[in-house]
């Protein structure tokens, strides 16, 4: 049985989903519907905040095995670092139901540039060049809110659910 990934962070890379996931097939590119960036030091996504200014977190949909979900959980740290959710995913005014894998833990904390360039590449070498800049804001976005979060002080990181990881 095949399941619908969305990805939208290290996992829209496609050398690397082809190591972790060699029968993953890449369905397209599209948009979380109602979700964004955010970083806590990897990727994350968060509801989008009406008025906010920012779009749908860009995303890949892949076509995966039973196999491949298992290497994925325990690339996410599936479930203690990472849990499963139910996403709807747009592409070209069509929608698909697919699961993502969303942060068991709160807080702001800026990536490493490298994860963020490889999240870039990822993303850009799915869209149409149309897109880019949208990927940009939508990266960037959520990296100056990390950004202000860790420099006010934001309140430390806690648990919503899987079990401790730090």
């Amino acid at each position: 049985m095949k399941k619908i990934y969305i990805a939208y962070g290290a996992n829209t890379n496609r050398r690397a989903m082809a190591r972790r996931c060699p029968n993953a097939k890449p369905m397209g590119s599209g948009f979380i519907v109602g979700q964004r960036f955010k970083f806590n030091n990897v990727a994350d996504i968060v509801p989008t905040q009406m008025g906010s200014g920012v779009s749908d977190a860009p995303a890949v949909a892949w076509e995966i095995t039973p196999d491949c979900e298992k290497a994925l959980d325990r690339f996410e740290g599936f479930p203690s670092l990472y849990r499963k959710i139910d996403v709807t995913f747009q592409a070209d005014g069509e929608y698909l139901n697919g699961f993502a894998y969303k942060m068991n833990y709160t807080g702001f904390h800026t990536p490493s540039p490298i994860y963020v360039d490889g999240i870039r590449t990822g993303l850009k070498n799915f869209f149409n060049a149309s897109y880019w800049h949208m990927i940009d804001n939508s990266i960037d976005s959520a990296i100056i809110e990390s950004f202000r979060m860790e420099e006010t002080g934001s309140p430390l990181t806690k648990r919503v659910g899987g079990k401790q990881w730090r």
